[in-house]
């Protein structure tokens, strides 16, 4: 999409007027795309959108999609809300989230935060793309607690504030959310009782080399979609 291009001179401003035009022109957005959220349909919308806007925010807004078109688009094809939106992109500032406490590892290891990390990892599966670079993995990363139940959004926040780095290098190699987890420390190793099983820890090197290891480690979903052409 040619309208949608690298960013200029919007700065990110958390609790700033920015905010408030943000969640402005995302509503608008939405009103616009009524229940259609195909990628097609909000990229068509974000095109049109700055034009129908009052002229005294039409500069704004043609800043912040030439800035943040691609995770506008992402976001809304998730079906994120405006107020979720603007906090991803840093324009708003979720009060809730403005402190995350400080944990030690043994208490995230200890703290039930295996099905955190499974379901942060699964929302990173889905938005990334076979042969993801580093740089979009740490952005995925970051986003990924935006869209957990609000529950668990700070153990997510701990979590990744704890893992950030080993998260991004694990999920380098594999985006399997039991591997993952488990590599980190947050998740028990599942026991194996049939002979050859404790190959499958050694991740997708070990899985994907033949079927047979994909069958035998239940990756071939996974082996189909991320390494196998």
């Amino acid at each position: 999409m040619e309208a949608l291009k690298p960013a200029k001179n919007m700065v990110r401003a958390r609790g700033s007027p920015q905010c408030v035009v943000c969640e402005f022109i995302i509503k608008e957005v939405e009103s616009m795309l009524g229940h259609k959220k195909t990628e097609q349909e909000v990229v068509h919308a974000l095109e049109k959108v700055c034009s129908v806007l009052p002229s005294s925010l039409s500069a704004q807004c043609k800043a912040l999609i030439e800035t943040y078109g691609q995770d506008i688009i992402d976001l809304l094809v998730q079906e994120a809300d405006p107020k979720t939106i603007c906090t991803v992109l840093g324009l708003c500032q979720d009060a809730s989230r403005a402190f995350i406490p400080v944990m030690e590892r043994s208490q995230v290891e200890a703290g039930g935060f295996c099905d955190v990390c499974k379901m942060a990892v699964r929302y990173i599966d889905g938005i990334l793309e076979q042969n993801a670079t580093e740089a979009q993995i740490e952005d995925a990363v970051r986003k990924a607690c935006s869209f957990v139940p609000e529950g668990i959004r700070s153990k997510c926040d701990q979590l990744v504030e704890l893992y950030e780095p080993m998260l991004v290098q694990l999920l380098l190699q594999v985006l399997d959310p039991d591997f993952v987890c488990m590599k980190v420390g947050v998740c028990p190793e599942a026991v194996q009782s049939l002979l050859g099983m404790e190959q499958c820890s050694w991740g997708p090197a070990f899985w994907c080399k033949n079927m047979d290891a994909a069958k035998r480690c239940n990756a071939v979903a996974h082996c189909k979609r991320h390494v196998w052409e």
